[in-house]
């Protein structure tokens, strides 16, 4: 009676587990698809030329975008407003309030916000999955791994590593849901 009392109590909790690891799987798939969610707005960098007063600020936003969207400058570990600036034909001055004005933030949150877009391309992408969490954030323009965890958990709400594992995860799972029907 004992033995079969164990059996059913072992059974109970094996269903139990199973059923928990199954939830655990679909929480961390709709955590997947928040985070995505916070991937497009990371994605859309706006920049509203319509608040800008003069056509003067609206060119040198027009240009600032094509510079970080055209030619990466946000990449270089390096950057700074300085550097930036004269990229842009302006002066520090003159871009920080451009920055700070239309777009509600400072030098370093735009520059993070477009170095956080790429390095989730790069956690996501199967072929930097190798890489390790700094040579990512070196990639994107971080000068360590601290500013990297920093910038990237202030973004999305997470750390580069824990998106990399739910990425991993919900890519390895919709793989396989893929081969299954095939």
């Amino acid at each position: 009676m004992i033995l079969i009392l164990s059996l059913i109590t072992n059974l109970v909790l094996l269903l139990l587990y199973f059923h928990s690891r199954q939830s655990y799987h679909l929480l961390m798939k709709k955590n997947l698809q928040t985070e995505k969610t916070k991937e497009v707005l990371v994605e859309q960098v706006v920049f509203d030329t319509v608040t800008c007063e003069n056509d003067k600020e609206r060119q040198l936003l027009q240009k600032l975008q094509d510079l970080m969207e055209q030619q990466h400058l946000y990449l270089d570990t390096g950057m700074n407003i300085q550097k930036l600036a004269k990229a842009a034909g302006t002066n520090k001055n003159m871009l920080s309030h451009i920055i700070n004005k239309n777009l509600n933030q400072n030098f370093a949150s735009f520059l993070n916000r477009y170095r956080v877009r790429e390095s989730i391309r790069l956690l996501e992408d199967s072929n930097y999955r190798n890489y390790k969490i700094e040579a990512i954030g070196e990639m994107c323009g971080f000068g360590n791994r601290q500013a990297f965890h920093s910038a990237f958990k202030k973004e999305m709400g997470i750390t580069p590593t824990h998106f990399r594992n739910i990425s991993k995860k919900t890519n390895s799972h919709c793989l396989g849901i893929q081969n299954s029907k095939v």
